[in-house]
């Protein structure tokens, strides 16, 4: 299934476009704080290059769903990504935001509808997530969306190895 156009009050998710190159490194992939516990490093606009034509790859796949979000303006603010995990044998939640949108709930708002769409429309069962320790502010995001938490399990992320806290929520939790 094609990554579908979602809807918040507030925001749309959608599927990354050629033309969203500048947006996204001026937004979030040049800033090395955003970056500090993802899996990808701040860089040059030839990481997000790379990052642009990969996902435009993926958009297709059955197992991998990321959208760009924005604000109904049409302003990129982040984004997010559900998509099957083979290691966890699970559904698996991701998400970033540019700095200056943090903490105004937008990621909470963003996945909330991200979760409604996994168990609606792909009939998930369970979804997990995790968040390096050192980014407790994550970690809130994942409880407001209903996660409960499971297990400390070892994370590689752009700051080195680390912990991160693993969550879990079933279709029957999902908010």
């Amino acid at each position: 299934m094609r990554t579908p156009v979602l809807e918040t009050e507030r925001l749309t998710l959608r599927t990354i476009r050629e033309g969203d190159l500048e947006e996204i490194f001026s937004c979030w992939m040049f800033d090395p704080d955003v970056s500090r516990y993802m899996m990808w490093t701040a860089g040059d606009i030839s990481v997000t290059k790379e990052f642009v034509e990969f996902e435009l790859g993926n958009i297709e796949k059955e197992d991998w769903y990321r959208w760009i979000i924005t604000k109904k303006d049409g302003t990129i603010i982040g984004a997010c990504l559900l998509y099957f995990d083979e290691e966890f044998d699970a559904w698996d939640i991701s998400y970033n935001l540019g700095k200056k949108y943090w903490g105004n709930g937008y990621i909470t708002e963003a996945m909330k509808e991200v979760i409604r769409f996994a168990k609606e429309t792909l009939k998930v069962r369970e979804i997990v997530a995790f968040h390096a320790v050192e980014n407790p502010a994550s970690g809130r995001v994942i409880e407001k969306l209903g996660f409960q938490y499971e297990k400390d399990i070892p994370f590689e992320c752009s700051i080195g190895n680390t912990t991160a806290k693993f969550y879990r929520l079933k279709n029957s939790e999902v908010r």
